[in-house]
């Protein structure tokens, strides 16, 4: 996919107002121009225009943006900031290539038997050699003690496909698991299958269903995303579904915006695409619309909790779930919500941003740590397995904050 194919208004329509200067967490930090959402466009204009000859110095000024979509959200012009630099991330890909490791990370995503043996093989290194270790483990700038276990096994061979609620079905849902849940937070997994079966509605977890792509295609690498892609929505788009549920938001926002612009781009059908988009629900946003078939089973009587939130950007930018997460958790007994001054910033994790731009996202991080610990909260709820992972692995073994998902905190009470 080729910057040339992008629509013009893409690249012409910044009005270069530096309203995305103030929302932009790398540029924040760095405040560097060229780095800013604005130099970026410029930078993709003048590609275009034949005034600049692309370089790996390019590559690397376009690596060091977190896919956030915070500054297509508050662009007054209406830029699709993130559509425009995935073509220009495709380009400078075909041109230049990445490094073995996010070719190899790449090709783990899109082939479900590689998927499965690199996850037997973290979990090993995991489960196994880390408990080796008594000390506060770190690796660079990760604590690594404070990341998840893997799953015994992944949570799709440990459920059946099928999960019918106790009484008379209210409808089917399908399950999205992710990647995430399905080697890492069987916990996450587990808790809404209960949730959503407790409520009435019989719960499919397709087993032909695959990584989102996401990952894989905000780095440019489309075309290696594409199979992953049509295997996704020829799985789940159905007819005879109440909805489509995700537990993550980067899931979320591959399934209901990601597919459907992306197929646009490459000049595939997108039918299809927009069909399934329609049915996709976040479980919080879902959960929060049918609270009424929720809040009989929450009758468990334990300690008041205290619980701040992290709002992914996937799902605050991408998506149209607004404040429902926030008011999802207000809304569980024994629940006291405290909200954190910068809850919509991003953490810093933005997949392999985190690896390849330590410093930077060190920096976003720490910030966010030190206002989540100022609310005086016990528990730090966020919506997305990546947030979580990168929120915990910055976290110190003292820390007193726990990283939960917000359905963690409502089954605690069924």
């Amino acid at each position: 996919m080729k910057l040339s194919n992008a629509p013009k208004n893409e690249i012409f329509d910044c009005g270069r107002c530096g309203l995305c200067l103030n929302t932009c967490p790398v540029y924040q930090i760095v405040k560097d121009e060229t780095l800013s959402p604005r130099g970026k466009v410029q930078l993709a204009r003048f590609v275009d225009e034949g005034n600049i000859t692309p370089s790996k110095e390019f590559s690397d000024v376009f690596s060091q943006c977190l896919m956030c979509g915070t500054c297509a959200a508050n662009c007054p012009s209406g830029v699709r900031h993130d559509t425009l630099f995935v073509k220009m991330r495709s380009q400078l890909s075909d041109q230049f290539g990445y490094g073995w490791l996010l070719r190899l990370a790449y090709q783990v995503f899109t082939d479900k038997e590689k998927m499965e043996f690199a996850a037997n093989i973290a979990k090993y290194g995991r489960n196994v050699v880390l408990k080796k270790f008594s000390n506060d483990l770190a690796s660079g700038r990760f604590n690594l003690h404070r990341l998840p276990e893997f799953n015994k096994k992944p949570f799709r061979k440990q459920l059946s496909e099928e999960n019918r609620p106790a009484g008379k079905s209210r409808g089917t849902i399908l399950y999205f698991t992710g990647c995430a849940t399905n080697y890492m937070f069987d916990n996450i997994g587990k808790s809404v299958v209960r949730i959503l079966t407790k409520m009435g509605f019989t719960v499919i977890i397709p087993n032909d269903q695959t990584c989102c792509a996401l990952p894989v295609f905000i780095n440019g690498e489309v075309d290696k995303a594409l199979s992953n892609i049509l295997q996704n929505i020829a799985v789940f788009n159905k007819e005879d579904t109440v909805a489509i549920v995700t537990d993550c938001a980067t899931c979320h926002s591959a399934l209901c915006k990601g597919y459907p612009d992306l197929l646009k781009s490459m000049g595939y059908p997108d039918q299809d695409a927009l069909s399934l988009a329609k049915k996709v629900s976040d479980i919080n946003e879902f959960l929060f619309d049918h609270f009424r078939l929720l809040s009989p089973f929450l009758v468990k009587k334990i300690p008041v909790r205290k619980v701040t939130f992290h709002n992914p950007c996937h799902l605050r930018n991408a998506q149209t779930v607004n404040n429902k997460v926030e008011n999802l958790i207000s809304q569980i007994p024994y629940c006291r919500f405290i909200p954190s001054q910068d809850a919509n910033v991003c953490c810093g994790g933005g997949g392999s941003f985190a690896y390849k731009h330590m410093d930077i996202a060190k920096q976003i991080v720490s910030k966010k740590i030190q206002n989540a610990r100022a609310t005086g909260a016990e528990y730090w709820a966020t919506a997305c397995p990546g947030c979580y992972i990168n929120l915990s692995m910055n976290l110190s073994c003292e820390d007193g904050l726990k990283v939960v998902h917000p359905v963690e905190l409502i089954n605690d009470l069924i």
